[in-house]
């Protein structure tokens, strides 16, 4: 048996209420473009290496932020093989003696609805999550299972000329974290199962929105329910990025930002509840357009309205 490394990039579209997502019926959330992967010999040491762009033909555009994060252009894809060549010639890559890791869930559940989507019909190894076997490994050390944080946990130094977000690099770094593994083959406990993969409700897509008991307009805009919005993607908390900006209709807007997700808009309105409760409404959205050019203008002109209007509330004060 042959262990095989296995990372994904993919692509999405530019926007969910767009026609080429429409069109798809919500059978293809994300389109992959790149296959990599790295073959392992009896010594954990890698012996062969598999590197696939696609070219994708729903989300035919490449959305700014895969772009920003994966380095990779719309040039570099626009003569790529399409996914059934690309799948079966990883197929035929992998061979019959072999089993896929993977680090979490994400990979196994974009390639299996890309399988279905595009009806290729070519056999893979099962695969397996590797991301768990370091989670029961570090379990009361390190609660952090990035890829990123397993390598500083292994003391393992990223190569300058193998950036991450590139399927094959991701995998390469990815086989030194299974080789530090104390027992390698324990990996095979965690066999992986696709989810099937839905797009976030409507209330996600359109902002997250949250409903939130409040004392007063002034204290709750201190707090952390506006200070620290969640991402409307991953949920994660966040700080500002350009503070809040009072609107025509009242409500405060303000600019936050995500790590991984990019800039999203925070609106905080004032609204009484049953029995005349206070409550504060809270929507996030993520912005549609996530270039670095972009989300600096739009920081920059939110601190000049910010600037702009302190003198105003100076003034009413």
């Amino acid at each position: 048996m042959q262990y095989i490394v296995l990372d994904l990039e993919w692509n999405q579209p530019l926007s969910f209420n767009s026609s080429a997502y429409r069109s798809s019926g919500g059978k293809l959330i994300f389109e992959m473009i790149q296959i990599g992967a790295v073959r392992l010999d009896e010594n954990l040491e890698i012996a062969d290496s598999f590197n696939q762009l696609i070219q994708p033909t729903q989300y035919v555009k490449l959305h700014p932020r895969i772009r920003r994060i994966t380095g990779i252009e719309q040039e570099d894809v626009c003569d790529a093989p399409l996914f059934m060549e690309a799948a079966e010639r990883f197929s035929a890559w992998c061979g019959e003696d072999a089993v896929l890791l993977t680090w979490g869930g994400d990979d196994v559940s974009v390639f299996q609805q890309n399988v279905n989507f595009f009806g290729c019909k070519a056999p893979f190894p099962q695969m397996y999550d590797l991301q768990k076997l370091y989670g029961e490994l570090v379990k009361g050390e390190d609660a952090r299972l990035g890829l990123k944080a397993a390598l500083e946990h292994f003391q393992i130094e990223p190569d300058p000329e193998r950036p991450f977000h590139n399927a094959v690099n991701d995998a390469y770094y990815t086989a030194l974290v299974f080789k530090k593994c104390p027992d390698p083959a324990a990996v095979l406990r965690f066999k992986q199962e696709p989810k099937t993969l839905r797009h976030e409700k409507h209330e996600r897509r359109t902002g997250k929105v949250d409903t939130l008991r409040v004392r007063g307009l002034n204290d709750a805009m201190r707090g952390r329910h506006a200070q620290n919005p969640p991402c409307p993607m991953c949920g994660r908390r966040c700080e500002l990025a350009a503070g809040y900006v009072i609107m025509p209709d009242n409500s405060r807007q303000a600019l936050s930002k995500c790590t991984d997700h990019g800039l999203f808009f925070v609106r905080c309105r004032y609204q009484k509840g049953e029995n005349n409760r206070r409550e504060l409404v809270r929507t996030c959205t993520l912005s549609e357009e996530q270039s670095p050019a972009y989300i600096s203008t739009k920081i920059l002109q939110w601190n000049n309205k910010l600037a702009a209007q302190a003198p105003k509330e100076e003034a009413k004060a």
